[in-house]
């Protein structure tokens, strides 16, 4: 899930000559190097970002400098952001991205990281078959790209449908150095399923907009996934599964609502309360996590809770866009008056909230309500939520789902894993950041929970 985090504070220290030049980091939780280059081009200041490990170079940036040493890196594309205050040999501040919140410095030389230990990713030689394929989707008619595996010399086998998170993942729903896809994928076709998992639209190999998509945009690719399926020879049609986690949980409802012939739905950390709830929930439990607390927590919460009312009471973007800045004028007097913000930052702050609920897809997430999807559900239904998941709750959703699940002859089984994060591992701090320090890169609990329910509707 995104993390809207509105007020982020950062302190102005020192000073420095120039920010112009290349700077090397590495982002530890992902244990992925990243490189920024900043240069001058007559009176403006431009960055491209290296990207190395994932093969990707001179991608385009927007960067904003401005007084006391203090620069912002943005890539709107892939929802990244960064704050630092530069100095004669360091680049020093907060990287953003979704859920991730991480100190990060940039150096003028290249650190090489220490390498991240994953060990359930598979290892060749695989016992299956993998395939590159493409699909089409059927509504706007652009091409995904995804990896296709399946066990060889069968006929008539169960497919099932993976459908990653928010933000733009690619196949492997890549993520602070896990590849949990990738993963689920080689266990469950092991177990002898075909499974296709698949690029989100305009990210990776996949066509498509991806700054544009709403959540039911991206049900539309995943329902096209299930197409596919639906087409290979090799696969029983009647007996295909759609597994969906965090937002694809939330597709995985929508799809077991619309497909009658779906076979089943497994909402890994998928939600059952609107948006505005959800992230009411979230905003505080990973604010508290990173030490956020008293008064400024306190007043962040109220402007979160002001935005999200807006959203949900508003006629339309336009309608929305003329409330929020006045709401936006309130809080930074009152940010301001509490010495939590320089006069300085108050720009900043407006133009943040604007650019972070005046998309597509935060306005209609905040707006929209799993629960019309959820009573319509016609087939089986497995719901797992971590105990220790502080993205997605496992209290208010599991009420949710057993509230909101229609009485029929289907299978439903929701459960609550104990000691698990929202990426379904064991975790110690159970914070957002913890989870690229962990080896774990999905619980086998987890993994057997959906074997079970697999053998279960297919026995």
């Amino acid at each position: 899930m995104r993390l809207l985090f509105i007020f982020l504070c950062i302190g102005f220290l020192s000073f420095s000559q120039s920010p112009y030049g290349d700077w090397y980091a590495t982002l530890k939780t992902a244990d992925l190097p990243l490189v920024f280059h900043i240069k001058e081009v007559g009176k403006k200041t431009i960055i491209t970002v290296d990207s190395p490990k994932q093969e990707a170079y001179d991608m385009p940036a927007e960067i904003v400098i401005s007084g006391k040493h203090s620069l912002k890196v943005e890539m709107k594309m892939i929802g990244v952001t960064y704050d630092g205050i530069y100095y004669v040999d360091s680049i020093s501040g907060t990287f953003k991205q979704g859920p991730l919140l991480e100190k990060m410095t940039f150096y003028k030389k290249k650190i090489e990281p220490d390498r991240a230990h994953r060990p359930q990713n598979p290892k060749a030689p695989y016992t299956y078959l993998q395939e590159e394929i493409k699909f089409k989707n059927l509504k706007d008619s652009f091409y995904l790209a995804g990896t296709y595996t399946h066990p060889e010399n069968t006929t008539k086998i169960p497919g099932i449908v993976l459908v990653s998170g928010s933000g733009p993942q690619n196949r492997d729903e890549e993520m602070m150095g896990h590849r949990p896809f990738w993963v689920l994928a080689d266990y469950l076709t092991n177990l002898g399923y075909g499974v296709l998992r698949y690029d989100d639209r305009g990210t990776y190999n996949s066509e498509g907009d991806f700054s544009s998509a709403t959540t039911l945009d991206f049900a539309t690719d995943a329902a096209s996934a299930v197409f596919y399926l639906k087409n290979r020879p090799e696969v029983d049609s009647t007996k295909i599964v759609v597994i969906g986690h965090s937002e694809g949980g939330l597709i995985a409802n929508i799809l077991g609502a619309q497909i009658p012939d779906l076979a089943g739905i497994v909402s890994l950390a998928g939600t059952s309360i609107r948006g505005d709830s959800i992230l009411k929930i979230q905003t505080r439990l990973m604010a508290e996590s990173i030490g956020e607390k008293g008064a400024q927590l306190e007043l962040t919460n109220a402007f979160n809770d002001a935005v999200w009312n807006a959203v949900i009471n508003s006629k339309s973007m336009e309608d929305l866009e003329r409330e929020l800045k006045a709401i936006s004028k309130v809080f930074v007097k009152k940010f301001r008056k509490k010495k939590f913000i320089k006069k300085s930052e108050e720009a900043k702050v407006i133009q943040s909230v604007k650019m972070s609920i005046l998309n597509p897809w935060m306005y209609e997430f905040i707006r929209y309500s799993p629960s019309e999807d959820i009573k319509n559900i016609k087939c089986n239904v497995l719901v797992i939520i971590g105990s220790k998941d502080i993205q997605v709750t496992s209290k208010e959703n599991i009420e949710g789902y057993n509230k909101l699940l229609p009485k029929n002859r289907k299978l439903h089984t929701i459960k609550e894993l104990k000691g698990l994060n929202h990426l379904f591992q064991k975790c110690s701090t159970c914070t957002v950041s913890e989870y690229g320090q962990l080896e774990e890169t999905f619980s086998m609990d987890a993994m057997e929970e959906i074997r079970d329910f697999l053998q279960e509707i297919w026995k």
